[in-house]
């Protein structure tokens, strides 16, 4: 316990594991931003329906839910750094299996496989990287952390759509495949710490975080609204003919290096939940504008906005589950939020999918489907906008009856 206290009370982030940590999660983002982009693309060229894009898309989320319970307290118990050495290990494989997939039904297989890696990857190393972060500048930490996955998103979906054109997608998904090899040997080198090591049980406290829950309610209505992005973005972008849809990516990513560290400043200061509110307008705003763009630079103009939205608001939200419980459970609360997120991209493809046919049928027009579903979209977020507040008001009242 000596070891962690001294964690904690050390003023700077920047700690050798933190920074390994970070390189890992770039190039596992690289890999991920450069094959999923093309996902889309790839399953509509082998003649499936948008519903069906929807459908594969998600699919991932199923095995990643029936892992959670199941891996939620192995975070806990065992070496956190060797389950998320495996976990990438699972990710690299189904990256090369998708290269071999030639029917929807073969990548919504290769997808389930991939959805086990990503059950496990991503709470195990959040709550890893949080074992090496001060409670001073945890939100902020928790920011800067996630900007790796900026930086490569810089790259990766503009990567991955040229790649596609220029070599095919099986080229693609080899190439992204081999990116998780720099990722899983930046793993190896960090060393972790000594911490309390409860036994492993399989019991409802250790696989999940009561005091979690309402942060993981709102990461499934942001991920609802924000899977259309990865879904249906480019699907759109091309059926209105516009050139060079990976530019929304690169301005989206650049804007996000900007607002993640903004963001996580503020919330230090001012607390994450006033900070969110404005996140999530945000995010609602350039929705809207993405159902009226027609053009790449309205395309553009939604990326700038959408910056301070899904992609800034989802580290605070899961700093705040994060801080909501003691160090030694932080795998049980990094898990209860990662379970909300895979929720939302669970649900949101799919209901999105059937959306859109659902109004291209009322309207005739399947360009007016897609401008449409950006709207619908928009419900999901003033659920999150409500619950937001509520926590605003509790905040406030605790305040003054202090």
């Amino acid at each position: 316990m000596g070891a962690t206290n001294r964690r904690h009370t050390e003023e700077t982030i920047w700690s050798a594991p933190f920074v390994i940590l970070m390189a890992s999660n770039f190039f596992q983002s690289l890999a991920a931003f450069t094959a999923n982009t093309t996902l889309p693309l790839y399953i509509d060229r082998m003649g499936a329906s948008a519903g069906m894009v929807g459908v594969i898309i998600g699919a991932f989320a199923i095995t990643a839910l029936l892992v959670r319970p199941f891996a939620g307290p192995a975070f806990d118990s065992f070496s956190r750094k060797r389950i998320l050495l495996a976990a990438q290990g699972i990710i690299a494989l189904a990256f090369f299996l998708y290269s071999f997939a030639r029917t929807p039904w073969t990548l919504f297989a290769v997808r389930l496989l991939h959805g086990l890696g990503i059950g496990c990857a991503g709470p195990v190393a959040m709550s890893l990287v949080s074992e090496y972060l001060p409670m001073s500048k945890f939100a902020s930490g928790v920011s800067i952390y996630m900007l790796s996955q900026s930086f490569a998103q810089v790259i990766g979906p503009a990567a991955g759509l040229w790649m596609a054109d220029a070599f095919g997608f099986q080229v693609t998904y080899r190439i992204a495949a081999c990116m998780l090899l720099f990722s899983v040997l930046a793993i190896t080198r960090v060393r972790e710490t000594p911490r309390e090591r409860p036994p492993y049980q399989l019991r409802l406290d250790r696989m999940f975080a009561r005091e979690a829950v309402g942060k993981a309610i709102v990461l499934t209505l942001f991920a609802a609204a924000f899977a259309c992005v990865g879904s249906y973005l480019v699907l759109y972008a091309n059926r209105l003919g516009i050139a060079d849809i990976g530019s929304y990516f690169v301005v989206y990513a650049i804007c996000l290096l900007g607002t993640r560290p903004l963001f996580g400043r503020l919330a230090d200061n001012f607390g994450a939940e006033r900070v969110l509110l404005a996140g999530t307008a945000c995010f609602a705003v350039s929705y809207v504008v993405l159902s009226q763009a027609a053009t790449l630079p309205g395309f553009l103009v939604a990326a700038v906005i959408g910056a301070a939205g899904f992609g800034s608001c989802v580290p605070l939200v899961q700093t705040l589950a994060m801080a909501s419980v003691d160090v030694e459970r932080r795998g049980a609360a990094s898990n209860t939020s990662f379970t909300g997120m895979d929720l939302g991209f669970l649900v949101g493809p799919a209901v999105a999918g059937a959306v859109i046919e659902l109004l291209d049928m009322a309207t005739g027009s399947i360009l007016e489907a897609y401008s449409l579903v950006w709207l619908v979209m928009l419900v999901p977020l003033a659920c999150a906008f409500a619950i937001i507040l509520r926590w605003n008001l509790r905040r406030g009242s605790g305040q003054r009856q202090r």
